[in-house]
């Protein structure tokens, strides 16, 4: 009878009749009472807090469900009751917290959550030992992350801005030290540094960038290579280089190129290990090009190398007849790095001026290096492409 009314109750609270609600709900308290159902008690002191907080009064809502958690902490009960009033407590408080967040209250999905923590905290005085709570609390937290990452405002001034992403951090902060071993917190928390990594970077505040990115770098050197996907490899390599671009910035070029040679290394990884498909590995192998010519760009010369060395290294090993099952991108870069289809072939001449010019500066490159032999290679076969699109152009005209 009791379970069927508070069900009932929930619709109403649902339709927004909340002093109906109230009132049915202190008719379900004093039966709850009578019946010396704690959890049934609890339940009903949670409900009447959901509905007070939907009626705009927080406080008196908190007070219910400090009562309800309170019940839970001095409570002396077996195990099967103890284990009962529990999932009471924390179902509860989940349910209303998903209630909320389809409301869009924000502030109190966040309380509901924060207040399922509480259930769990309980759970680990009584037991100190136990994993599980952890577990739990982990998620609890994770969830708050996960609601204010949904809710995002569209526009924020700076410094609203970046209390938000502060906030995200925060919670990311406290699943990651409960668990830091866990592949999703470490991702929630690179993400929720990176929010603010970007934010100070507007502001061009790189200093503070960098502090953060550093972070996230140890953040992602929490993943096990040995247990890593390819894609986990490349996000650690992002992380370095993404430092090694704020070095750049305020000009400790050392530094930059540390964290350079430091990325390249997770893209060997991937090009030694057997177990990727090749189709992944040319993809990247792209990848590694493209990077090269934006260090060319940027006249990072010694990067840029290491990074193009890399990509002919790995390309020049590749069975010529496999690249027939790569993606196209790549099977054309490697075709005309490899000499294995003449430029004069293609018809895009927008992809053979972007050729042109890589060959162009990376035979800068050689050069600066006194790698004279392999800078005339690629001079020559930059000179080849422009007078091809020479021809192009008069015949057009």
């Amino acid at each position: 009878m009791l379970n069927r009314n508070l069900k009932d109750i929930s619709s109403l609270i649902e339709d927004k009749k909340y002093k109906k609600a109230l009132e049915k709900l202190d008719k379900a308290e004093n039966l709850a009472g009578k019946a010396k159902r704690q959890d049934l008690l609890c339940r009903v002191l949670l409900q009447k807090g959901a509905v007070l907080f939907s009626m705009h009064k927080p406080d008196e809502g908190q007070n219910l469900y400090d009562k309800a958690l309170n019940i839970f902490r001095v409570s002396d009960l077996n195990e099967d009751e103890n284990s009962v009033l529990q999932s009471t407590l924390s179902n509860t408080f989940r349910e209303l917290a998903r209630h909320f967040k389809m409301a869009e209250s924000v502030e109190n999905a966040e309380k509901c959550y924060r207040n399922e923590i509480k259930v769990y905290e309980i759970l680990l005085e009584k037991n100190p030992e136990d994993e599980d709570p952890k577990l739990e609390i982990a998620r609890a937290f994770d969830a708050i992350g996960d609601l204010y990452k949904y809710f995002e405002p569209e526009d924020m001034d700076p410094e609203t801005e970046r209390q938000y992403y502060e906030k995200i951090l925060d919670v990311r902060e406290k699943a990651f030290e409960l668990l830091d071993d866990s592949e999703t917190y470490i991702y929630g928390l690179a993400h929720a540094l990176g929010k603010l990594v970007d934010f100070y970077i507007i502001q061009q505040d790189y200093e503070s960038a960098i502090q953060l990115q550093e972070r996230v770098v140890e953040v992602m050197e929490e993943l096990i290579d040995l247990l890593a996907n390819w894609k986990d490899l490349k996000a650690k390599s992002n992380a370095y280089d993404k430092l090694g671009s704020l070095y750049a910035e305020v000009g400790k070029e050392e530094l930059a190129e540390e964290q350079y040679s430091e990325a390249l290394e997770y893209y060997v990884m991937i090009f030694d290990d057997e177990i990727w498909p090749l189709s992944v590995k040319m993809r990247l192998a792209a990848e590694v090009m493209e990077r090269g010519k934006t260090l060319l760009l940027s006249k990072k010369y010694d990067s840029a190398k290491e990074s193009m060395d890399l990509a002919f290294d790995f390309l020049g090993g590749v069975d010529k007849e496999e690249l027939k099952d790569s993606v196209k991108e790549a099977m054309d870069l490697a075709y005309v790095l490899l000499g294995e289809r003449d430029e004069e072939e293609s018809e895009d001449s927008g992809y053979l001026a972007e050729m042109a010019g890589i060959s162009v500066e990376y035979a800068k490159t050689l050069s600066d290096l006194n790698r004279n032999k392999e800078a005339e290679e690629f001079t020559a076969k930059s000179e080849k492409i422009f007078r091809k699109l020479a021809e192009e152009g008069n015949e057009d005209s």
